[in-house]
């Protein structure tokens, strides 16, 4: 169909009484995370991998198409949620009242299933997008998602010890100087931690007894949001292993001048942006260029540069009572859902072979 571009704007109405969550509106208010809408039971953990050449320990959560558990997972660790409480001004015991998806630790189902990593961004932790990954591990992917510290808001390991979020820029240099750096520490930090996930996760897949012959290493997807999707499409671009990739509303990289776009790609990419990044001509969504027949953009009308990730939903529920909440949770329940359908959907075509149909019929809706 030649190069597809998908400027979708999606006008739904919504039925808050089918939407919302069974919630009291009270501070002791409950929030179950929206199902999955795939045919698989999901299951998650979390394992620390040790990179000895570079010194360096990665947390990664793990989200799997499983047998029923008996454990509700969490859906964070309290030490987490309380710097997340503190950065987005949450209600202090707010993680107590979030209700995932999951079985922690359950059995996996017989695979092998297609990989799928999944990269964060700037300033926040992997749990923020269980959404999208328990609906991805629902439709049969294995999901892996790194804690990229100190790029993260705060990792915090079994033994108790955690590392905060700090700058790995000059902080006093100007804009160009510091997106040099930003763009640095993606190139040899970030996707270098992709590599070495990946050359982990064949190893575990080889010889572990939980994942043996679980994981089919052949297919493997990455997905990222902001600096994670910056991390995505050049690990995309770069690993040999990567199938296809996604990013969702990052840069380039952030900070730098035009002159350094695009990024040439020769697979399949899907770019989902807000209406302020597409239409931005100093940020364009056009930042990364796929082959022709599979690049995808997508721009969500409405959407803010969190709406990909479970941070609305979050705030939405739990606001600190010093905190005015204006975020709608039809709308932020809507950008969600759009983004994990999108999301499942392409992989399901480039990772499984099937059909994409929302993504291959190309439709623009004009809002009057």
């Amino acid at each position: 169909m030649g190069k597809s571009v998908l400027w979708a704007a999606i006008v739904i109405l919504l039925d808050p009484l089918v939407l919302s969550p069974i919630v009291a509106q009270t501070r002791q208010a409950i929030l179950q995370l929206p199902s999955p809408d795939g045919c698989h039971a999901v299951g998650t953990t979390t394992v620390v991998l040790r990179d000895t050449s570079r010194q360096r320990d990665l947390l990664v959560t793990f989200w799997y198409p499983s047998l029923l558990g008996s454990v509700v997972a969490p859906y964070m660790d309290k030490r987490t949620a309380a710097a997340l409480a503190e950065e987005w001004k949450l209600q202090a015991n707010f993680v107590d009242r979030v209700r995932t998806n999951a079985s922690l630790g359950a059995p996996i189902e017989d695979g092998p299933f297609p990989l799928v990593l999944l990269e964060h961004g700037s300033g926040v932790v992997p749990a923020i997008y269980t959404v999208l990954a328990e609906g991805l591990a629902s439709h049969g992917f294995v999901v892996a998602a790194t804690n990229h510290p100190p790029d993260s808001l705060i990792a915090v390991f079994p033994d108790g010890h955690e590392v905060r979020s700090q700058p790995y820029w000059p902080v006093n240099a100007n804009r160009r100087t510091q997106g040099v750096a930003i763009g640095r520490f993606a190139e040899d930090v970030l996707v270098a931690d992709v590599r070495f996930v990946l050359d982990r996760l064949q190893e575990m897949n080889s010889r572990d007894s939980f994942w043996h012959g679980h994981i089919d290493t052949s297919k493997i997807g990455i997905v990222g949001h902001s600096m994670g999707g910056t991390t995505a499409a050049l690990a995309t671009k770069e690993e040999r292993r990567i199938s296809a990739g996604i990013n969702l509303d990052g840069s380039t990289f952030p900070g730098m001048n035009d002159d350094v776009r695009p990024v040439e790609l020769d697979k399949p990419l899907l770019f989902i942006a807000t209406e302020e990044h597409a239409l931005d001509p100093g940020s364009r969504a056009r930042e990364y260029s796929g082959s022709e027949s599979n690049t995808y953009y997508v721009t969500v009308p409405g959407s803010d540069h969190l709406s990909f990730t479970d941070a609305r939903l979050v705030q939405s529920r739990f606001p600190t009572e010093s905190q005015t909440n204006n975020i709608s949770w039809e709308r932020a329940l809507l950008a969600v859902e759009i983004t994990r359908s999108l999301v499942a959907e392409f992989f399901g075509k480039y990772l499984k072979g099937n059909s994409a149909p929302s993504l291959d019929l190309p439709v623009h809706v004009i809002q009057k």
